[in-house]
């Protein structure tokens, strides 16, 4: 089908804004610009008002929308099956009045593609809802679906056995991970964040005056609140080992919980990188920096760029096997916390992680072909 008549829908958690996840979503905006510039492109995610500002300069014929998570947030939390019966009754019957619009659209697409990212699990329920309202599109309507760089763990036993059935009816489904791939028995791939090393967009900030020092532990709920004493005494031992205060920087993934702990370190001297700065100028990594972070894009994108660092494991079962992935693929980094309960790294010579990145990226892109197709 030629590309100007393709519909082509995405579904992502894009708008919050939440760095990895954004980078996800615009990395597959701008494969699609450059492959498919005349189709219409709908992304469906958490804030389209947000998203509609932030990926701007992607695809030419964006247009944002947030029809299936509004609708699967109108749901009641914990009851996936009763829910994934009501969405799949809305995407047959309509009958919602504020999203029938938008439901009635999913029937005229060509796809629907599930963005990767660490959503679909049961850490957040009514996610899944989603991708109900996706079987049954394809199921009713003939439309493609897709989920690429999934992580899915982790899961209790009944939305397990729920999920594994509904990923088979996927015309192509891929986790990131091997947990999730072997749990789920779907392709085994990789992260979709990879696929912005095969496109021409630049991804790194190009200031040669970049702190040597990088530090990102997240502000939000996934820490227990038990743990702040000792993560601000972790943050303040490695500012510490800094020669100056001004080489040392601090990152924003979520604006502005990721902030948390940097407030005093950043009135003594050390430099602020928040989320809107980084988007506009670029991921502030190089080779020859040490970081600390609990984020795993920031691992990934740090240990692509050539820094080293440390990880801290924000939530067992869910951060653990985020950071394990990234061990196995060979970035050398170290759980900053000893007693952390961390996969050991690939045995063997591995190539260079910044290497691994770029062959990763052209994988992605040839994945994008097969699902897509070429210009």
């Amino acid at each position: 089908m030629p590309s100007e008549a393709r519909a082509i829908y995405l579904i992502a958690a894009a708008g919050q804004p939440n760095f990895g996840d954004e980078f996800i979503t615009r990395a597959w905006l701008d494969w699609l610009a450059a492959n498919h510039p005349r189709a219409e492109v709908w992304l469906d995610c958490m804030e389209p008002g947000r998203a509609a500002h932030l990926f701007r300069e992607t695809h030419p014929n964006l247009r944002t929308t947030n029809t299936l998570w509004q609708t699967a947030h109108a749901g009641n939390l914990g009851e996936t099956r009763a829910d994934a019966t009501r969405l799949e009754s809305l995407v047959a019957n309509l009958g919602s009045p504020k999203n029938d619009f938008g439901l009635r659209e999913l029937r005229r697409m060509n796809s629907l593609h599930l963005l990767g990212g660490g959503y679909i699990n049961s850490v957040w329920p009514n996610n899944l809802s989603i991708v109900a309202a996706m079987t049954a599109v394809k199921q009713l309507f003939g439309v493609k679906i897709f989920a690429t760089g999934q992580g899915l763990m982790p899961h209790d036993q009944q939305t397990r056995d729920w999920l594994a059935r509904q990923l088979s009816m996927f015309d192509f489904a891929e986790a990131r991970d091997a947990p999730s791939a072997e749990t789920f028995r779907v392709h085994a791939g990789t992260d979709d964040a990879f696929l912005a090393f095969a496109n021409r967009r630049p991804i790194y900030s190009v200031d040669e005056d970049l702190p040597s020092r990088m530090i990102l532990v997240q502000g939000d709920d996934m820490f227990d609140d038990s743990r702040t004493p000792n993560l601000t005494e972790l943050v303040s031992r490695f500012v510490e080992s800094a020669a100056r205060n001004d080489d040392v920087g601090f990152a924003e993934g979520i604006p502005p919980e990721d902030m948390r702990f940097a407030g005093d370190h950043v009135r003594q001297g050390a430099r602020a990188y928040p989320f809107m700065r980084m988007w506009d100028e670029g991921f502030p990594a190089r080779s020859g920096q040490e970081w600390l972070t609990s984020r795993f894009h920031f691992h990934l994108l740090a240990a692509a760029a050539g820094a080293d660092g440390e990880f801290v494991v924000a939530r067992d079962g869910y951060y653990d096997v985020k950071h394990a992935l990234l061990r196995e693929l060979g970035t050398g980094w170290r759980p900053a916390d000893p007693s952390t309960n961390a996969t050991e790294p690939t045995e063997g010579q591995l190539p260079p992680f910044p290497e691994t990145a770029r062959s990763l990226g052209r994988a992605k892109a040839q994945l994008a072909v097969r699902l897509y197709g070429r210009r």
